[in-house]
């Protein structure tokens, strides 16, 4: 029996034909298929949702604006460069992320590196081919290979995806070990309905509307065993019903944090920058929980702005721009632009003979107050000093590769600095590995260690003391426990620095044909972790999980994932604030913030409401949507697009992690309980002088 997939000319919605849209869009009605073609030609860009775009390109086959149809054959190009003008500002990869089991090694694309250079492959095996860049993860573009003779028994056009598909898990795409599974099976269904959602902007969860009704193609579908699914949207909405947005959806918390959130709502498109130059940055105050400020940066067309860190007075923002080349201070109280440092083409780094491309996360060093940020398009992480200003100026690069164990480009992503500003550690996204760095050691520092984590390792948090730190591993659907820089023994066994203690499914007892099984913890599942904090207190590490739209929380005392919580779709950042003391909890405790790609809220988590170190009553306290229209006198540009959307770094200010919040001056050290001003120590009862 052959296996099919019709999309045809029904995929009008995701295609953005007039007449799809609306708040409730009503399914596309299957059509005739686009004549497919023996070239397909895919732009690489930073346009939220359409990463691998094919508009404005010559396709007559073109389903969606990221989902192509091609006949056996077909050369599919990926331009990063167009007559000699670069397509988009960053970096990229064009890594396979799912293809047919039965395609060649030659069908099956990874690279060694990340750049701005042109690509193609020729596919001839059928099936349907879905491609991801490493750097940012949620890039989706896709290919159906079939023969354009093929039909359904109605006559119908018919494309054949594959009876299994193989989905990228490890460290390489020619591994035999990844994951192959039915193409019409849980996992299946999941990675249809991501893709239509992730390509899509229309299909985000809006919550400004009282309903969440995502939109897929409805056509007939044919798929593993002969299988006839006569309407895939039909199916889709099924398997995951959308609905109404009920009130408590975006309620206030009842109890006040302390400070303010900044948000990256990396996806809002501005009047002045357009679709090229996505990303503000969100202000909003944790007393009130109303939104304060809008900073895009138009003048300087901030790209994806993706991370933020405070100054140890907590008087400048440092914020990263992940699919652009610079780094930004910003003043936390007027949004104002204090600096700009651009990281590939300034004369900063040009006299150091050094570049750092696509910069993701930034932190500082608790003991000098240099600033840190992981070059994600490069091999290592850029050191710079603050100067007496407030100002910055470039020091070094330093590289994550173990000069003893070379491996192909680290491209580090969410690196941590250790309490004491003694160590650091990077998850490195292109060698899935992890490296420990001593700044203490030799004249200059040195690499500990560099030991593998999982496929795509894009984050990592330390515990409060460095005794030992976590890293999430993006494609390989877990969380790896890391020794750290002292050899400890843990569970019965000796570890040496770096050293890998264990790894934490965050698919535990799920079934790819079937779904969740009774090992599913709270009948949820993880994956495609991306954030990993520990708690100020070291008690817990929190993650978000794209895969499953959930919030995974991991007991540190004994390294196992002992509670999932719903979250929204594209469940990415995660970070901790200080919250207001209460009945429940006199000492205050912490809020954990939690932001989506996807979705425009932020949600406020009370994971240990009454601060007895279990997360059994764990609870969402509220969110805050993150599409205020403000006054022209709080934003430096209009937001015409996405509002609210692309939710992805978060940072609560005052800092109030370990090592930092003893660095905070009084007027910020006075708003915090004694217990939150030492978090692993004694309670400390005064504030130094400011």
């Amino acid at each position: 029996m052959k296996r099919y997939l019709s999309f045809g000319a029904a995929l009008c919605l995701a295609a953005g034909v007039a007449g799809c849209s609306g708040d409730d869009p009503a399914p596309p009605a299957a059509g005739p298929a686009p004549a497919p073609t023996a070239t397909v030609d895919f732009r690489v860009t930073d346009i939220p949702g359409h990463f691998f775009d094919l508009d404005g390109m010559t396709n007559p086959n073109k389903a969606t604006r990221s989902l192509a149809i091609v006949p056996p054959g077909a050369k599919i190009n990926f331009w990063q460069d167009l007559n000699g003008v670069k397509v988009a500002e960053s970096k990229h990869t064009v890594t396979s992320l799912i293809w047919p089991s039965t395609a060649s090694a030659s069908e099956r694309i990874d690279q060694a590196s990340a750049n701005q250079d042109n690509h193609s492959v020729t596919l001839n095996t059928p099936g349907l081919y879905v491609y991801v860049c490493k750097l940012h993860p949620y890039m989706l573009g896709a290919v159906v290979v079939d023969n354009p003779d093929t039909k359904t028994a109605k006559g119908d056009p018919a494309y054949d995806i594959g009876d299994k598909l193989t989905l990228l898990v490890n460290r390489e795409v020619t591994d035999p070990a990844n994951l192959t599974f039915d193409s019409f099976s849980d996992l299946g269904l999941r990675a249809l309905r991501a893709f239509f959602i992730v390509t899509e902007p229309s299909n985000w969860k809006d919550y400004t509307k009282t309903a969440y009704n995502p939109a897929y193609p409805a056509v007939p579908v044919v798929v593993t065993g002969g299988t006839v699914v006569e309407d895939l949207n039909a199916k889709l909405q099924e398997t995951f019903p959308g609905g109404s947005i009920a009130a408590s959806a975006t309620k206030k918390p009842s109890v006040k944090g302390i400070g303010d959130v900044w948000v990256d709502t990396q996806f809002e498109l501005t009047e002045k920058k357009g679709p090229n130059y996505p990303g503000t940055m969100t202000k909003l105050s944790a007393s009130t929980w109303e939104l304060a400020r809008k900073v895009a940066l138009p003048d300087q067309k901030m790209n994806n702005g993706h991370n933020i860190w405070p100054s140890h007075d907590q008087k400048e923002l440092y914020q990263t721009e992940w699919q652009g080349n610079s780094l930004y201070v910003i003043n936390p109280e007027t949004g104002a632009l204090i600096q700009e440092l651009d990281l590939v083409n300034g004369p900063e780094v040009t006299s150091k003979g050094i570049k750092c491309h696509d910069p993701a996360h930034v932190m500082t060093r608790v003991d000098t107050q240099q600033v840190h940020t992981g070059c994600n398009g490069d091999d290592g992480v850029l050191e710079l000093n603050r100067l007496a200003d407030g100002k910055l100026e470039i020091n070094r690069l330093i590289s994550m590769q173990d000069p003893n164990k070379p491996t192909k480009q680290t491209q580090p992503h969410a690196h941590w600095m250790g309490f004491d500003g003694k160590h650091m550690v990077t998850p490195n996204s292109n060698s899935a590995d992890s490296t420990l760095y001593n700044f203490t050691g030799l004249a200059t520092g040195q690499v500990v260690s560099k030991n593998e984590t999982g496929a795509v390792s894009i984050a990592s948090g330390i515990m409060p003391d460095s005794s030992k730190y976590y890293v999430t591993n993006y494609l390989g659907q877990s969380i790896s426990v890391m020794n750290g820089p002292v050899a400890k023994e843990w569970y019965g066994k000796l570890y040496q620095p770096g050293e890998k203690i264990k790894d934490i499914s965050l698919l535990q007892g799920y079934d790819p044909k079937t779904g969740c099984g009774a090992g599913c913890v709270d009948g949820l599942i993880g994956g495609f972790p991306v954030q990993i904090p520990v708690s100020p207190d070291g008690k817990f590490a929190i993650t978000g999980n794209t895969l499953g739209g959930t919030i995974s929380i991991v007991d540190t005392a004994t390294d196992t994932l002992v509670k999932l919580i719903a979250c929204d779709p594209g469940c990415h950042g995660v970070n901790f604030g200080a919250k207001e003391p209460s009945a429940k909890n006199p000492n205050g405790g912490y809020y954990a913030y939690i932001t989506s790609k996807f979705a425009n809220r932020m949600i406020v988590l009370d994971y240990d409401p009454n601060g007895d170190g279990n997360v059994g009553d764990a609870e969402i306290a509220g969110a805050v949507v993150l599409t205020t229209d403000l006054p022209a006198d709080r934003r430096d540009d209009a937001i015409t697009g996405n509002k609210g959307m692309g939710g992805q770094g978060i940072m609560p200010v005052p800092n109030v992690y370990n090592g930092w919040v003893q660095k905070l001056p009084k007027t910020f050290c006075d708003k915090l309980k004694p217990e939150q001003r030492n978090p692993i120590g004694a309670p400390v009862n005064t504030c130094p002088e400011s």
